[in-house]
């Protein structure tokens, strides 16, 4: 790629997972600090699009249609704006195919899955799952647009405002979330599947101690799909502590979701979507890793921390376990606890990273 080469109307295809797009965060700033004057055009799945239009930098957010009238509409609708160049963040073969069905005359992507004929700036994909994803965005703006990285740190961002943060104590209310006592958020589950997922009678042994050594109250983040298997975690639980473990799971969009963990002095969750949503807003959290590697997808910045035990067949990245997930069983729930009170003993402080030695060079 010309260094010298100038765009003044980019498209970057984001990715389509909560997490993912999290980390993708840092190439919004990046490519408009080397591009000011350029509009900047974020294509996304629609559950993402008021997300992306916080961002200052954003010009414009058009939403990825569903099904292949969807897919061609999409196509048209990136037609009419002429971009000169698209950024395709996501490694699918269908993302790499739109912008070259859309007649982009630069596109810029990972090498890989059958996609090199559609890009015009073909990156080596990076070895599998080696560095963090924050890096392996990044480094594909670095190589594809051939300009530097111009900021000696980096963090996530998830911009909140008034209507947001209203939005956000409005549902608290409604639900009678008594938060004096301060909020402590909690992830148990992990649409990936049960190897995510460190077992819910440990969920529920911790939710107990920290009911009863603990004055916060304490909210259940999730999906709408996962209301069903964290439905066992009311089960049996004192009637003294009902009001302290409340339910937001299948309540919260992106936006909301965002403003009630920015509310919270620590968030304790397996390798999901809300542990980058926190770790975008600044909120510390105590991530559990079992089948995933923390080296990949860890919550991005300082201030965080990651229990992993590495054990003989892990980062596996499967679904499911074969031989009784043992990265996860290995991971006590006194662990858990005490690493949860040291971070509530501290103060709140979540920074960002500089790249490791021989990223971003």
């Amino acid at each position: 790629m010309n260094k010298n080469l100038s765009f003044s109307n980019i498209l970057i295809r984001v990715p389509n997972w909560l997490g993912d797009s999290m980390m993708a965060t840092p190439v919004v700033s990046v490519v408009h600090k080397a591009f000011p004057k350029a509009k900047l055009t974020i294509l996304a799945k629609s559950n993402f699009a008021s997300f992306w239009k916080n961002f200052s930098e954003v010009h414009e957010v058009l939403v990825l249609e569903k099904g292949v009238a969807g897919y061609l509409k999409t196509i048209s609708e990136i037609k009419k704006r002429q971009f000169d160049v698209a950024l395709t963040l996501p490694s699918s073969f269908s993302s790499a195919f739109l912008h070259f069905a859309a007649d982009i005359p630069v596109r810029i992507g990972w090498s890989g899955e059958g996609r090199d004929i559609f890009l015009t700036q073909v990156v080596p994909a990076p070895e599998p799952r080696k560095k963090h994803l924050v890096w392996e965005y990044l480094e594909l703006i670095l190589q594809g647009l051939g300009r530097p990285i111009p900021f000696p740190t980096f963090k996530l961002a998830f911009p909140l405002d008034l209507k947001i943060s209203q939005e956000a104590e409005k549902l608290l209310k409604s639900l009678k979330v008594n938060v004096k006592p301060g909020l402590v958020a909690l992830g148990p589950g992990a649409t990936y599947g049960p190897a995510k997922r460190w077992p819910l009678v440990n969920w529920k042994e911790l939710i107990t101690q920290m009911l009863e050594s603990g004055k916060e109250t304490l909210l259940v983040v999730g999906g709408a799909e996962e209301k069903e298997y964290l439905s066992d975690l009311w089960s049996d639980l004192p009637e003294k502590h009902s009001k302290r473990l409340m339910s937001l799971v299948g309540k919260t969009d992106p936006r909301v979701l965002a403003a009630v963990l920015d509310e919270c002095k620590l968030l304790i969750t397996n390798d999901t979507g809300p542990m980058h949503v926190a770790a975008a807003v600044g909120t510390p959290t105590v991530a559990v890793f079992g089948s995933t590697s923390p080296a990949w997808t860890r919550p991005f910045g300082l201030g965080h921390e990651v229990i992993y035990k590495n054990a003989e067949c892990s980062p596996c990245f499967q679904k499911t376990c074969p031989i009784g997930y043992i990265c996860l069983n290995q991971i006590t729930v006194d662990e858990v606890l005490r690493t949860a009170k040291k971070k509530l003993k501290g103060r709140r402080v979540v920074a960002g990273e500089k790249p490791p030695q021989g990223v971003l060079v």
